[in-house]
């Protein structure tokens, strides 16, 4: 097994090659998904001679092949920069209380874990393009470097404001990682074996995810807070360097003839859709601010909460606007979303990603409100879940390698979801533990499978040139969908467990118990012995319901997977074979 593993990594590094200059000869695919109006023009504007994509019809004698050793420090670079990026998302949550009790400001310190979200789902969309103009190169190196500083600043940070801020620094930093590794990756790697490297990366980010909380935790106790940030950055110093000087790509458009570089960086920024980068920015921004406040610091009622919805839909129809009738190169061309893989692979990564993350952040919680479990207990729960992650990932992986097919695979992942988050929406008081944990494996291998399926399917329905812009909207989708589903299942829960409070505790002192069990599950170790059973039901019957809105939300998802459809994965990167 291990040699067969080392066979198939050693025939992927020999399949991968560093992207030659395109030759100005070569033809321009053709875009089936935009309008003849504008067909030629935008086009035109992504094509080979001015993209670095340019590389993909070279004969196999025209390229120059890696020195492996090379090509294994860039996957370990990339790879360096996916965890570090997952590990940023979850470390706060065991950080929050120290940092509030330092900056006396625990009414505001979840927007430490917020704002981190908010900016890698909102840049997230934006790399793929600019790096199409630019160079995966100097993308990644401005990912690293940004992040860096973010993680530097929080470590240093010296009020709560402050350090949201440097969240937000180091979240548009992050979301380059995860979104320019997997553009990188599919640069270098044939399609139909880029799906065991995709799962490779799925199982570090999933690793990194898992490890945050723990890793934070530690470091507060062994050297405080700001190490946990602090820590991170000689790592991507060490990927900055790796990229420096083993990413050895050529630039993706020399200069013209008595065009100096200062000349041909102005040619640059003019191709940049500035106006379609701040609509689509603005419009995540106030769309995730309004959904992560909805339902648990303000009502969805509410009027900044409706008025910001409103202004988000603005801002959307704008950014649609922009791009199919202004923007002479869009930032991302929506005529794609007209294909029926595109949009089915979207939309089921944002279900998925709905379902997932609220059934990660609510497990622990029933965990310790229902079956009275510490923290660290709960957190425990969620191992199989990533493990449940890493095999659907390399196996799903494996297979396209194997068969060259992902459609029917994607069906099956589909409804093992389904199965998986039904049987976890049956837990009850004496569920036993091992079962729970047992319930979660299957969801986490369905969701495991279905993120490098979904890529892999997105990747392979387009030409070539649109291969960067359509990876970054998958990530806007599932960046999207993991703050909107935390948002959402916070919401249900907060209601029906005030709902199930109100129903179950009466007297006089009730308003002023279910107030504080609303508040913190800790409050449960505080109440009279004869209420506890009483509080815990409360906290199950909210809890199930997360999980049927994450079953529902499973139901979905395989709806949208059902739009995909089989696209050829080629074994070579001209798309050729």
């Amino acid at each position: 097994m291990a040699e067969r593993e080392t066979e198939e990594t050693e025939e992927i590094l020999d399949d991968a090659y560093a992207p030659l200059l395109p030759s100005n000869t070569r033809a321009t695919l053709p875009n089936p998904f935009i309008s003849s109006s504008r067909s030629s023009s935008f086009t035109s504007s992504l094509s080979p001679a001015n993209s670095q994509r340019g590389h993909d019809d070279l004969t196999e004698d025209d390229r120059t092949e890696m020195d492996r050793l090379k090509l294994l420090t860039i996957f370990v670079s990339l790879y360096i920069g996916v965890f570090l990026s997952a590990l940023d998302g979850t470390i706060v949550a065991t950080l929050l209380a120290h940092i509030a009790s330092e900056f006396d400001g625990f009414r505001n310190v979840s927007w430490i874990a917020t704002a981190y979200l908010i900016a890698c789902a909102a840049f997230q969309p934006l790399y793929g393009k600019l790096t199409d103009i630019f160079g995966r190169k100097p993308g990644l190196l401005f990912s690293n470097i940004t992040f860096g500083i973010g993680c530097l600043a929080c470590g240093l940070s010296s009020s709560l404001w402050f350090l949201v801020a440097a969240r937000v620094v180091a979240g548009i930093g992050g979301g380059g990682l995860t979104a320019l590794s997997t553009i990188t990756l599919s640069d270098l790697v044939p399609l139909r074996k880029r799906g065991v490297l995709q799962g490779v990366g799925n199982i570090t980010f999933g690793t990194g995810a898992a490890a945050g909380g723990v890793f934070g935790g530690w470091i507060t106790e062994w050297l405080g807070w700001r190490w946990a940030f602090l820590l991170q950055v000689p790592l991507i110093v060490v990927s900055t360097l790796a990229i420096t000087f083993a990413l050895d790509l050529p630039v993706n458009e020399q200069a013209r003839d008595g065009e100096n570089e200062l000349e041909r960086e102005e040619r640059l920024l003019n191709r940049v859709d500035f106006l379609g980068a701040f609509t689509l920015v603005a419009a995540l921004v106030v769309f995730l601010i309004a959904a992560s406040i909805s339902g648990n610091q303000v009502a969805w009622s509410h009027p900044l909460v409706v008025v910001s919805f409103l202004l988000s839909v603005f801002l959307f129809y704008a950014f649609v606007y922009v791009e199919r009738f202004i923007a002479k190169e869009p930032i991302i061309p929506v005529e794609l979303l007209k294909d029926r893989t595109i949009f089915g692979a979207s939309f089921t990564n944002w279900f998925m990603t709905m379902s997932v993350y609220s059934s990660l952040f609510y497990i622990p919680i029933y965990f310790v409100s229902v079956r009275g479990v510490s923290e660290t207990q709960a957190g425990t729960s969620l191992i199989s879940n990533f493990v449940g992650v890493a095999v659907g990932s390399f196996g799903s992986g494996v297979y396209m390698r194997s068969t060259g097919r992902y459609y029917t695979l994607a069906l099956i992942c589909g409804v093992s979801y389904i199965f998986g988050t039904g049987l976890i929406s049956t837990v009850g008081l004496a569920t036993p533990t091992w079962v729970v944990v047992l319930y979660t494996f299957l969801p986490g291998a369905s969701y495991g499978a279905l993120l490098t399926i979904t890529l892999i399917a997105l990747i392979a329905a387009v030409p070539q040139e649109f291969q960067a812009v359509t990876t970054s909207i998958q990530y806007g989708f599932r960046g999207t969908g993991s703050t909107i589903g935390v948002a959402v299942s916070s919401s249900v829960f907060q209601n029906v467990l005030s709902s199930s409070l109100h129903s179950r505790i009466r007297g006089t002192d009730a308003e002023v118990i279910i107030s504080r069990l609303l508040e913190s599950v800790d409050e449960i170790n505080r109440l009279p012995e004869f209420l506890v059973p009483v509080a815990r039901l409360a906290f199950l019957d909210a809890s199930r319901s997360v999980f049927l809105l994450c079953f529902f939300l499973g139901i979905i998802t395989l709806g949208t997977a059902m739009l995909m459809r089989e696209h050829v994965l080629h074994s070579t990167l001209n798309r050729q074979g």
